[in-house]
């Protein structure tokens, strides 16, 4: 059959015209969380495979219905209903693949430059999830009148689109249906191999079933083959991906890094090799500015955006000796933790003292501490110093209460 009566009497073209640019104007608004880091960038894709899987599976189903009202097998019987299929389903396995392109065009202009190539595991295995739509489609439509089957595969696929990553109680289920690393990456992470491998394991599991049930003609061996396989394929995607939670992300090797100079030691990933100079110069500058004052930054600094500015290295290393959790006797049931008012105080001061401006620190600040960190500015350096002494002894113990009053250390510094 022509290309061009394939496209005509099947659903896929027209399908694209409304996909394709909902798909690109969704993308569009989606992009707020992507960095200049080709894991995050191609983890924004997983996001709109709900709804290219269930619009592909809900084209394959109309083709299996619509064939199977034609007797098209029937007329041609010695094409077999595989090679049937492999010739009907193909082009909507190509929209499959422009609606993926789309999207993941858009997200790319949306953000700047950065070294390396999108990443092919997260993109494969995002069609591994519509190829096995498309599968499905063709199995379900092949049983159901012609738009009941389309429509059933339409809300299927919406559903276990996006239905699994709203449920608390069961979070491994994302990493079947392809959101498991929608939410990757940090700079300092990678997509998990077992998210992706239980995503496409479980979607193989799927188009292999079908494939055998189309390609078997023994009435008994096709369903007994067919769900022998789906059941030792999906026991293995399950065994991936029940212990993952909703963790769909890794460490990435720190070897990558670079890490140069000494108190603190400033680490940087490939993607910021470009701004090396720069962020050593900002980062001495800070690191003078916490001495003047008695801090010392932590001994390694690493920095989560790609290309960070001046503001963001001197609020990565003046904030960098507070805690990154709470301690331990914070996190007992029922536990107190009055530490809490001291590190918002703190950090205030901290990012203020580094050379942070007011201006950007307040976006995201609250202003009542950012008025007490000015006061504490206005003291002598040494009472800044026993100010922050005093008060980082109650972030790191629960028992010891914070004093944030500017008046105790007056006092101090001029007795």
């Amino acid at each position: 059959m022509r290309i061009s009566t394939l496209l005509r009497s099947g659903p896929a073209a027209w399908a694209a015209l409304v996909l394709v640019p909902v798909l690109v104007w969704f993308s569009a608004q989606n992009t707020e969380s992507t960095i200049a880091y080709w894991p995050s960038i191609s983890s924004q894709t997983t996001i709109v495979v709900g709804f290219i899987s269930a619009a592909c599976g809900a084209g394959a189903a109309w083709e299996a219905a619509r064939l199977r009202q034609g007797g098209i097998t029937v007329l041609a019987p010695a094409r077999g209903s595989l090679s049937v299929a492999v010739l009907h389903l193909g082009p909507v396995a190509v929209l499959g693949l422009i609606a993926m392109i789309a999207p993941f065009a858009v997200i790319v202009t949306s953000v700047a430059s950065t070294p390396g190539l999108p990443n092919p595991a997260i993109l494969a295995v995002s069609y591994s999830v519509v190829l096995a739509h498309i599968a499905l489609g063709w199995f379900v439509g092949a049983r159901m009148p012609k738009l009941l089957g389309a429509a059933t595969m339409l809300i299927f696929g919406y559903l276990w689109g996006f239905w699994p990553a709203a449920l608390g109680g069961l979070p491994w289920l994302r990493h079947l249906n392809g959101q498991g690393v929608t939410e990757c990456c940090g700079l300092d992470q990678d997509p998990s191999i077992r998210s992706l491998a239980a995503t496409v394991t479980f979607s193989l599991a799927i188009v292999a079933a079908v494939v055998l049930s189309s390609a078997l003609r023994h009435r008994l061996w096709r369903p007994l083959l067919s769900l022998t396989g789906f059941t030792v394929a999906t026991t293995v995607a399950l065994t991936l991906a029940v212990p993952l939670d909703f963790q769909g992300t890794q460490a990435r090797d720190t070897a990558l890094r670079t890490c140069t100079g000494q108190n603190p030691q400033i680490c940087l990933w490939p993607e910021q090799n470009t701004r090396r100079a720069d962020i050593s110069h900002w980062a001495e500058e800070t690191t003078a500015q916490l001495s003047a004052v008695g801090v010392t930054p932590a001994r390694q600094v690493e920095f989560g955006d790609p290309q960070p500015d001046k503001t963001n290295v001197a609020s990565n290393i003046a904030t960098s000796p507070l805690p990154n959790e709470a301690p331990p006797c914070a996190l007992r049931q029922g536990a107190a933790y009055p530490g809490d008012e001291a590190m918002i105080a703190i950090y205030a001061w901290l990012s203020l003292t580094g050379g942070v401006p007011k201006s950007d620190l307040a976006q995201r600040w609250p202003l009542e501490a950012i008025s007490l960190a000015e006061q504490i500015r206005a003291l002598p350096t040494q009472a800044q110093h026993a100010w922050y002494e005093r008060n980082m002894r109650s972030v790191h113990d629960c028992a010891v209460l914070p004093d944030l009053d500017p008046a105790s250390y007056t006092k101090a510094a001029t007795s």
